[in-house]
Formats: structure tokens, sequence, C-alpha cells
């Protein structure tokens, strides 16, 4: 971030990178690694907007059959996400799960359980078809 405190595309960009270098480089990550997992957890908590950049920026890093990696983004930052503002997040994470396969299968990663009923509603009456509209009939 600059000294406002304010994050740049560029500074988007280097997080969603170190939140993935975190997930590739499992106990050989770096600092920077690190804490990416926890800034970007501190984001969705505290500036949803932010927070889904940074998760849009991730998943577009991933390549398009790396299930694990678009996996560690649903059952982490995705989760969180909707834990912290599922009312006002749902839509435009569904909006996006529309817009990209890769977004669709992190999305279609979140555990029911690590949701309330009425996100996980929500998602369950949304997410087959539009998995079905990328091809992706099952969930994962």
């Amino acid at each position: 971030p600059n000294r406002q405190g304010i994050m740049t595309e560029e500074d988007i960009h280097q997080l969603a990178q170190d939140y993935m270098g975190y997930f590739t480089r499992g106990a050989d990550a770096q600092q920077a690694q690190f804490r990416a997992v926890e800034t970007l957890w501190r984001l969705c908590r505290d500036d949803a907007a932010l927070g889904f950049k940074v998760i849009w920026e991730a998943v577009n890093l991933v390549e398009a059959d790396n299930m694990k990696a678009l996996a560690f983004l649903g059952t982490g930052p995705l989760e969180d996400l909707i834990n912290f503002h599922g009312g006002e997040m749902l839509g435009r994470l569904i909006e996006a799960a529309r817009e990209n396969a890769n977004f669709c299968v992190a999305l279609s990663c979140v555990w029911r359980n690590a949701v309330s009923e009425q996100a996980w509603g929500t998602l369950d009456g949304a997410l087959p078809e539009i998995r079905a509209s990328h091809g992706r009939v099952q969930a994962l």
C-alpha cells in the first residue's frame, strides 16, 4: 500500500501473487507469502470490495485445470468474504462465477458448513446452472 494506505492495482496483483505463492510453496513459503494470507483475511473482514478484487486477481492467476489452487481460494478467502459480508457480496460473487469459469469453480468449493444456511441456500440455488453453463456439471 502507498503512504495513504490505499492499495494500487500493482499492490492488488502482488498480494494475489503472494497469496497463491503461499499455496504453491507450502512449507517453503517466504515471509511475504505468509503475510499475504493474513492480509487477505483482514481485507475480507474489513474491506469486502478490496478483498473481492484480490480474490478475482488470484483466480485469474490460476491455470483452469488447477482444481487444488481454486479450492484453496474457495475454502479460504471466499468463505471468509461470505462469512463477513455474505448479504452484500453474494450477488457480486454469483455474477463473477457467471463471468469466469475459474471463479465458478472456486466458489463451488465453499463448504456448506463454513457459511450460513441462507448463504448456502443462495449459492446452492445458483451454482448448478452456472457450472452447467461453463460445461462443469458436477460440484467438486
